[in-house]
């Protein structure tokens, strides 16, 4: 039987997050999200959010170069950019260099391991200039478990990096995540909510 979804946020309606939905953020670099498949139908993901919340925005699905095959056009014609933590990856600190105008920013959705994975199957990455936080904020996203305690979801990710680079306002961003956060707990069983 298939969940009844939001119209809207796309949520199932049980665990709608359309309340929490602030004003679009109107970001001057794009974001762009490569979603690893398994990522699509988790009830927590964050790209969601992302999605309902910034003015520019695009994801593609996929793991393999040629799922990405218009993503990768779309890179040999603009200033793009990775954010992930690779061997040649720059520190992002508010030090930040205005001048150097991105037209968008890459984020690899997926646990550490699917990001890996995505990274390493995709090698025209590693041939975009690439960005690393010098140093994190401490994340809130508290129902996703990680071994990195410097790990932030998608969405902590991005907020933190058009902070820096756009200098954008992103507590609407935070709010989101906090709603989705609240209205999955409430769902939660008490033993898997003192897991997290």
């Amino acid at each position: 039987m298939k969940r009844n979804t939001c119209p809207v946020c796309q949520f199932p309606t049980k665990t709608c997050v359309c309340s929490y939905i602030g004003n679009v953020i109107p970001n001057a670099t794009q974001v762009i999200i490569m979603q690893h498949p398994s990522e699509v139908k988790v009830a927590k993901n964050t790209a969601k959010l992302l999605a309902l919340q910034l003015g520019s925005f695009a994801l593609y699905v996929g793991e393999n170069t040629t799922d990405f095959e218009e993503l990768i056009n779309f890179c040999n014609e603009n200033h793009v950019a990775l954010l992930y933590p690779n061997s040649h990856a720059k520190a992002l600190t508010t030090e930040y260099n205005h001048a150097q105008k991105l037209d968008a920013i890459i984020l690899l959705d997926g646990t550490w391991k699917k990001a890996t994975k995505l990274y390493n199957l995709n090698p025209w990455l590693s041939k975009l200039p690439s960005f690393q936080f010098d140093s994190v904020n401490a994340s809130e996203y508290t129902i996703r478990k990680s071994k990195h305690e410097y790990s932030l979801s998608t969405l902590e990710a991005a907020a933190q990096f058009l902070e820096i680079v756009d200098q954008c306002e992103t507590a609407d961003l935070y709010k989101l995540q906090a709603g989705m956060v609240k209205e999955q707990m409430k769902r939660m069983p008490d033993d898997v909510k003192a897991r997290y």
